[in-house]
C-alpha cells in the first residue's frame, strides 16, 4: 500500500480518488499514521514539518489533530491529490513540487516525512534523500516508510508506479550516503507477509496489463479492526526491537 502519490508518472486520477475514499478507515493507513505521531521527536508547539509527497493529505490532517500550532507544508506532483488535500482544510501550505528538488531553503524544517515515496518511478532516491537532509534543521528528523523486499513485487506495484523495494541494509546505506548519521530502522507488517507474498506472486501475470488496479479496497470492519490492532502491536514492539522482516520498512533518521 502507498501513503503518497507517485512522482512524474504519478498515480492515475482513479487511483488518487480510490486512495482518498479508503485511507481514513483502512487499517494500514491508521496504523502507520499513529506510528508516525508516536515517532515524532520532542518538538516545540510551533515546529515546522514537511510532508514530501503528501498524497491526498491524510497524514497532514492527522498531524493537525495532534499539533494545532505546527506549521505544516505538503508537496506532491499530482494536482488532483493536492486539491483533495486542500479540501481537508488543514491549514498546510501546499505546493506542486518534486522531492528531487525541494523548493525550500536550507535547514527550513524540524521534521520531514517521506511515506512510501522513495520507491516511485521518477524519484531520484539519492538526490531526494540529500534534498531532505538539506532542508532539515540541525538535529532535525526524517521519518520514512518504504515498501520492503523485491520478492513482494506484484500488480499493486505496477498500479501505483512503485519501481523499487528495499531491505534494511539498502536503506541504511542510502541514508548514510545522504549524510544521516543516526537512524533506527525496522520492518513491520510481519504477520501478514506470507499472505501478502502469495497474493502478490499470483498477481504478477496481470502486472503489465492496462488498467491494472492497486490492492486498495474497503474492508469488512471487524477484520479491519483486527488487522489494525495487529499492525499497531508490531509497530509498538518495533520501537524497542527491530523486527526481522515485514512488508514495509520504517525508519527514523536524525541529522
Amino acid at each position: 500500500m502507498a501513503e503518497s502519490t507517485a512522482e512524474r508518472d504519478g498515480l492515475s486520477t482513479q487511483e488518487v480518488e480510490l486512495m482518498r475514499s479508503v485511507e481514513d478507515e483502512l487499517w494500514w493507513y491508521q496504523a502507520l499514521r499513529a506510528h508516525v505521531i508516536d515517532s515524532l521527536p520532542p518538538v516545540l508547539p510551533t515546529f515546522q514539518l514537511l510532508d514530501a509527497g503528501c498524497g491526498t493529505g491524510g497524514m497532514l490532517a492527522c498531524i493537525r489533530q495532534h499539533f494545532a500550532g505546527a506549521k505544516l507544508t505538503g508537496i506532491d506532483l499530482s494536482e488532483s491529490a493536492l486539491e483533495l488535500t486542500r479540501q481537508r482544510q488543514t491549514g498546510a501550505e501546499l505546493l506542486r513540487a518534486s522531492t528531487n528538488r525541494l523548493p525550500f531553503p536550507d535547514t527550513e524544517f524540524d521534521v520531514v516525512l517521506s511515506l512510501d515515496v522513495l520507491a516511485f518511478r521518477g524519484v531520484d532516491e539519492h538526490g531526494a534523500l540529500r534534498e531532505m537532509y538539506r532542508v532539515l534543521s540541525p538535529e532535525g528528523s526524517l521519518i520514512m516508510n518504504v515498501p520492503a523486499f523485491d520478492f513482494l513485487r506484484g500488480s499493486h506495484d505496477a498500479a501505483v508506479n512503485q519501481v523499487r523495494r528495499y531491505t534494511r541494509p539498502e536503506l541504511t546505506a542510502l541514508l548514510k550516503d545522504a549524510g544521516f548519521a543516526r537512524a533506527r530502522l525496522s520492518y513491520w507488517n510481519m504477520s501478514l507477509l506470507p499472505a501478502v507474498a502469495t497474493v502478490r506472486w499470483a498477481s504478477r501475470p496481470t502486472a503489465e496489463q492496462s488498467g491494472v488496479r492497486s490492492d486498495l479496497a474497503p474492508m469488512w470492519p471487524p477484520l479491519n479492526s483486527l488487522l489494525r490492532g495487529l499492525a499497531q502491536f508490531e509497530l509498538a514492539v518495533s520501537r524497542h526491537i527491530a523486527l526481522p522482516f515485514g512488508t514495509s520498512l520504517f525508519a527514523v533518521a536524525r541529522k
